[in-house]
């Protein structure tokens, strides 16, 4: 659903009022007296009744729409000595969240707008720290939080610039191809994933610094991403082209500094929909996300992403690889940061067998190759391959704009360093089991 507002909202409730109590008294014989108070009171009702699903803003000159979804997870998970049941969100850039879009016609081909995107990061498996979600912690109150905030300027043939806190050019440019319908729920990132779990070893959890996050960190934001390396929203300046032909460009800019350019295309070509994106960051600023790791920035991130669905029998496949660069970056620890690359593929179906809406069934499967964080390499790790391998099954339900989902995820990896301990080597696989629901508004 949708929440819209215009100018002069309360004439034409009164309006509409009017129309069905005059339509309520022309469908049946009627009275002098009945026309008396009970009309009017039920004039009266209508108009409350109206007033109270419109949203209040602040000038007539421009809209307002609300929307947003609620999703979460109930995951069973096994870290190869212990089991359990955790309930929490997709955070953090895809958690549940409530938007305000607004726009206004400046002149003919103009126009002006703004968003403000607001996130519930209760129950956020992603974040670290003390309260960090793991296996001696089932849950993470990180609170609301103001994602983006920006307003903008567009012109039909001219393009858009945005200002403030937004997605910038080249996030997500790889993972956003994927038009499966499975994108937010399961996807190359650690974002629903458990990040900060602990890899066993041995069967126990020590050292506790070792989590499957370490295995696959991203330096261009300073936290284990896995992949998108750059997929968190800062503050900053971008410029979108319009579309030709399906194909369209950017370029962002934020302080001190960074910046990215991408390329999109979108379309339908021979009984398939296509989609493709590629992006590249230069990111030197000292500390952009995440927790301080070094005294600076040198890190290059380049991804590539696309999609291919044969429309007519519904079979897809999206895939995705990134590769940083840190440039042989000298941590705190004292430790050099090491290139990273990390790739996935995911294919199924997409089909309508049910009036509900469409199914979807996929397998995926994603490497991650030397994306090893502060702490893996103070450890004395030099090398990594973590592999993740799973699949699942979405039921979307038009009728309610929701997505119900069932998705199985396995983790293994193996580490590798001259000073490695032989204990810290020898490490455990986890497994996760997800339920979920998405339900839009």
């Amino acid at each position: 659903m949708r929440v819209s507002t215009s100018a002069g909202y309360r004439p034409v409730a009164l309006s509409l009022a009017a129309l069905l109590g005059l339509a309520a008294v022309g469908s049946s014989p009627a009275t002098g007296a009945d026309l008396g108070a009970a009309c009017c009171a039920d004039l009266e009702e209508r108009i409350a009744e109206l007033e109270s699903t419109a949203a209040r803003k602040g000038n007539r000159k421009v809209s307002l729409t609300i929307s947003g979804y609620i999703a979460h997870e109930i995951t069973v998970w096994d870290d190869g000595r212990e089991t359990n049941a955790y309930l929490h969100g997709l955070g953090p850039t895809q958690t549940s969240h409530v938007k305000f879009n607004g726009q206004a016609v400046i002149m003919p081909g103009w126009t002006a707008g703004y968003m403000l995107r607001l996130q519930d990061l209760t129950g956020n498996a992603f974040s670290g720290g003390p309260s960090a979600m793991n296996q001696n912690n089932p849950f993470n109150n990180a609170g609301l939080n103001t994602q983006m905030a920006f307003w903008y300027l567009q012109n039909e043939d001219l393009g858009k610039v945005s200002v403030g806190r937004l997605a910038h050019a080249a996030k997500s440019a790889a993972m956003f191809t994927d038009l499966s319908g499975t994108q937010i729920i399961d996807n190359y990132t650690f974002l629903a994933g458990f990040p900060q779990f602990t890899i066993r070893t041995g069967g126990d959890l020590s050292p506790a610094a070792l989590t499957w996050g370490q295995l696959a960190f991203c330096y261009a934001q300073s936290l284990p991403l896995g992949g998108d390396c750059s997929g968190i929203v800062m503050n900053g300046i971008r410029y979108d082209s319009p579309a030709f032909g399906g194909f369209s460009v950017s370029a962002s800019w934020g302080e001190d500094d960074f910046w990215e350019v991408a390329a999109r295309y979108a379309g339908e070509v021979s009984g398939f929909k296509l989609a493709l994106g590629a992006g590249y960051t230069e990111m030197r600023d000292e500390v952009i996300t995440g927790g301080a790791v070094s005294d600076r920035k040198d890190t290059q991130f380049f991804q590539i992403g696309g999609y291919v669905q044969h429309l007519e029998s519904g079979l897809f496949v999206h895939a995705a690889y990134g590769h940083e660069n840190n440039n042989n970056t000298l941590l705190l620890n004292g430790r050099r940061a090491e290139n990273g690359e990390h790739w996935y593929v995911k294919t199924g179906i997409r089909k309508a067998w049910t009036s509900l809406g469409a199914t979807i069934v996929y397998g995926d499967f994603a490497r991650y190759s030397d994306q090893l964080g502060p702490a893996a390499l103070a450890l004395g790790a030099t090398s990594s391959t973590f592999d993740r391998f799973g699949g699942g099954i979405a039921q979307e339900i038009d009728a309610a704009a929701m997505t119900l989902y069932l998705k199985v995820q396995h983790y293994e990896a193996e580490i590798s360093g001259p000073a490695l301990s032989p204990t810290v080597a020898d490490l455990e696989d986890a497994d996760f089991i997800s339920f979920g629901g998405l339900i839009n508004f």
